[in-house]
């Protein structure tokens, strides 16, 4: 660890603004021979990406991570400004904290700091002192209460683990740890670098502030620690949820301008090309005034406040998993955990049993935290303090009253900047609105960013001040993929941005005009791209899509979110707009496969130790014929009113698949239907085995690789620790739809595969080459994979899954090249 000594600190200093503060710090660094000259103007240009300023009169300013080059050794310095400088509004400065970190050695001093913050009158005495022992005393080294308590746990035991390279403890892998350590009694520490944290308290672990390849201890007592150490271990070495990789800028290419107009630049965070109108956002925070009540009811407003907080964050993360997808929903699935964390509320807590009231407590402690956040010197780290802001204010909005809307927006679409934006804001928008974004703080990894990047919006993060001095309405050209915003460009600039956004746009257009035509390869084999669905409404936008039928009709959804189950005119009603909406073209429905990760509250089922292992899908339905009779004649009735097949989920056994197809027999003679084609679910090994058998009493198969994977693998999809492992594109996996083709091939049986990976270019490929005629996948995906197995020829395919059967990992698998 690095040590504060009487050369890295500077008593008195004048400066009459931040800019000045910031080069007397920097030149700290440079006369003690820590820096280049230059870094000191990347100091400058770190300060207009984000504000370093802490609170308690202190600012950490330090470089961009692109100019450690031109550090020389990892150092820090101190100049104190006992006058004050002003480091933005409301913020008056008096010990500037400069860092230069080419490693982690000076996280001790950090950490010192870190209690200087817990300490208004330590702040204080170090903004005023003329002597440099009392600094050097101060910020030492690691001290209170948090500094080092590895092993104070009784009959503790522990675990060496090293964070992936790359991906430190933020939000989500925080969240993903607290989710993992909460389902074991055990008490349980985290330490890094000297400090400690609680296991179980998502802030706690964020202050931290353990950066990619940081070496981590967790330590546990209880009777169930070996579990919880064994757990905690396997989900440090699973990357905590995090997906490596994901993000991949797709534009490569940057938009000359003909002439030599202005230019903002920033860091890419998603790619296209916008050009129109800015739109200044301007944000509103909540204006909190101490009002203290009963400690008792402040208490009770508080914990209202984030119960009804917890719900709106609910009603987010299902909202933005519909549109985006799971990982972006993760962002407010954090954003519960901060809500979730002991300490937090217990500070909160205090602060309103000190005769305060809930509002100005809560304000209080989230300030404290977001603090803590902000001095992590890793940038991705400190950049999640506006998720504990954002969540912040949800919680004072909901005290106040108050809603949080949409943001409010010109008639015609623009271009949107801003300070930043909350992950929050950056939900509501309205992608129909917004023709780009560009914020002056924030990072490519923020969730910001992420968000953007997941709804399609071109984007910018972290472009500086500049851009909230533009004109409200001047024209500009925002390159996403560059990270340049152009500003008042010329005619002809235009002119040349909008035959290049035609350009990065065609190949996009060509799929959508084509969506409507066949996946026909290249040598005439045909593969039928269908949509899963889960409601009515979804099978128009189906067919606008391009779907060429529905695959999977996800029936549960009738049944979820309701006091009692449909009723057989209620489900005939659903299906018969389906078909309705589908012209003619075939909708395979599944029968009700609830169990397992979906609970229906009503039924009153009993609770399973392994629920996924337990009465779920067919087990269930046959075991209720209440449930399933009414949901089969609904079917039968139906198929009067457009071409319907039936598929049972989760069938494992032969005399399942007989079971329910007498039971499907004897509703089809009740009510003198025709037949329809019975197919079933290949979600788990047996069927796989069975196959052979199967494929004689049913009309055909489609493969969940969802759950096929979990049960192949034996690793449970919903389990903290594994779910980075779970990858349909495993060999194990691919030589099990292989044997299922083989076995329905030799009884003249066709298979779909309805699981995520049938959405996947890649997926798509090895699958079609499996000998696969049915492709069932999400709306969004479908234009695109017709577009690329179109270009492509069978024999090319059967060549990559012949070689992807022969890989050894999934990794291998994707590695593959895909034919053009």
């Amino acid at each position: 660890m690095i040590e504060l000594t009487l050369q890295n600190i500077r008593l008195a200093v004048r400066a009459r603004d931040k800019e000045e503060a910031i080069r007397a710090v920097g030149q700290v660094l440079v006369d003690t021979g820590a820096i280049a000259p230059a870094y000191v103007e990347s100091m400058l240009g770190r300060e207009l990406q984000a504000n370093t300023y802490l609170g308690h009169g202190i600012a950490i300013p330090h470089g961009m991570a692109a100019d450690r080059g031109l550090i020389r050794r990892t150092s820090v310095a101190v100049v104190q400004v006992p006058d004050g400088v002003e480091w933005g509004p409301g913020q008056i400065v008096r010990i500037v904290f400069g860092i230069a970190a080419m490693s982690d050695e000076h996280l001790g001093v950090l950490a010192a700091l870190s209690d200087v913050l817990d300490d208004d009158a330590r702040a204080s005495d170090l903004a005023q002192t003329r002597d440099p022992a009392v600094i050097i005393a101060a910020l030492g080294g690691p001290k209170g209460s948090e500094a080092a308590r590895p092993a104070d746990l009784e009959g503790a035991r522990h675990v060496d683990v090293t964070l992936r390279e790359g991906a430190g403890l933020h939000a989500r892998p925080a969240t993903f740890f607290v989710e993992v350590a909460a389902r074991f009694a055990a008490e349980i520490r985290l330490t890094c670098n000297g400090r400690s944290a609680n296991g179980k308290a998502m802030a706690s672990l964020l202050k931290l502030g353990a950066p990619g390849g940081a070496s981590l201890r967790i330590t546990a007592s209880g009777a169930d620690a070996d579990a919880a150490l064994a757990a905690l271990r396997d989900a440090v070495a699973s990357g905590l949820g995090e997906e490596e990789g994901k993000r991949v800028a797709t534009a490569t290419r940057a938009w000359i301008p003909v002439s030599n107009g202005r230019s903002i630049g920033g860091i890419s965070a998603s790619p296209g090309l916008a050009i129109g109108r800015l739109h200044q956002l301007t944000a509103t925070r909540v204006v909190v005034h101490d009002a203290p009540g009963d400690p008792a009811i402040e208490r009770r407003r508080l914990a209202d406040a984030i119960a009804v907080a917890r719900e709106q964050l609910g009603d987010v993360y299902e909202a933005m998993v519909a549109r985006s997808g799971k990982s972006e929903g993760a962002i407010f699935r954090a954003h519960q955990a901060f809500l979730d964390d002991v300490e937090l509320r217990a500070e909160a807590q205090a602060i309103i049993d000190a005769g305060h009231g809930a509002a100005w407590s809560w304000q209080g402690a989230i300030a404290a935290r977001v603090a803590e956040v902000k001095q992590v010197e890793d940038v991705n780290l400190a950049a999640r303090a506006i998720d504990l802001h954002d969540v912040g204010q949800r919680v004072l909005r909901v005290l106040a009253g108050t809603e949080h809307g949409a943001t409010t927006l010109p008639d015609e679409p623009v271009i949107l900047i801003a300070e930043d934006l909350t992950p929050s804001d950056t939900a509501k928008l309205d992608p129909r609105r917004i023709l780009g974004l560009c914020t002056a703080a924030g990072g490519a990894t923020s969730h910001t960013a992420i968000i953007a990047c997941s709804l399609g919006i071109p984007a910018i993060v972290g472009a500086g001040a500049a851009v909230l001095e533009l004109a409200q309405g001047i024209p500009c050209v925002l390159d996403g993929g560059a990270g340049l915003l152009h500003v008042a460009p010329s005619p002809a600039d235009l002119d040349s941005a909008r035959r290049f956004q035609l350009d990065l746009g065609d190949r996009r257009a060509e799929e959508h005009r084509t969506r409507y035509e066949p996946a026909l390869m290249t040598d005439g084999r045909r593969v039928e791209v269908v949509a899963n669905i889960a409601k009515a409404s979804e099978a128009e936008l189906a067919v606008e899509a391009g779907a060429e039928g529905v695959g999977l009709l996800r029936t549960e959804l009738l049944f979820l979110d309701r006091e009692a189950a449909p009723s057989e005119e209620e489900q005939l009603a659903a299906y018969a707009a389906m078909t309705r909406a589908l012209n003619g073209l075939p909708l395979v429905i599944r029968t009700l496969d609830i169990g397992g990760d979906k609970v229906v509250p009503y039924l009153s089922l009993p609770k399973e130790d392994n629920p996924f292992l337990g009465v779920r899908g067919i087990r269930l339905c046959l075991r209720m014929p209440d449930l399933f009779i009414p949901q089969l004649r609904a079917i039968y009735r139906a198929a009067s009113t457009g071409p319907v097949k039936i598929m049972f989920p989760m069938v494992a056994t032969l005399e399942e698949l007989r079971a329910a197809k007498a039971l499907a027999e004897q509703v089809r003679r009740e009510l003198g239907a025709p037949r329809v084609d019975i197919g079933i679910m290949i979600e788990v090994p047996s069927a796989v085995a069975m196959a052979p058998e199967l494929a004689e009493e049913c009309d055909f198969f489609s493969v969940g690789t969802n759950d096929l994977t979990q049960y192949m693998l034996a690793m449970d999809r919903l389990h903290a620790g594994l779910a980075k492992q779970i990858d349909a594109l495993h060999p194990a996996v691919l030589r099990m739809i292989d044997a299922t083709v083989r076995a329905a091939d030799a009884a003249g049986k066709w298979v779909g595969v309805c699981g995520g990976i049938a959405g996947d270019p890649r997926g798509a490929v090895i699958l079609a080459g499996l000998g696969v005629t049915e492709l069932s996948m999400s709306l969004p995906s479908i234009a695109a994979v017709k577009a690329h197995l179109r270009g492509t020829s069978h024999a090319r395919a059967k060549a990559v899954s012949k070689l992807a059967l022969a890989c050894k990992t999934a990794d291998e698998v994707r590695a593959l090249p895909l034919p053009a």
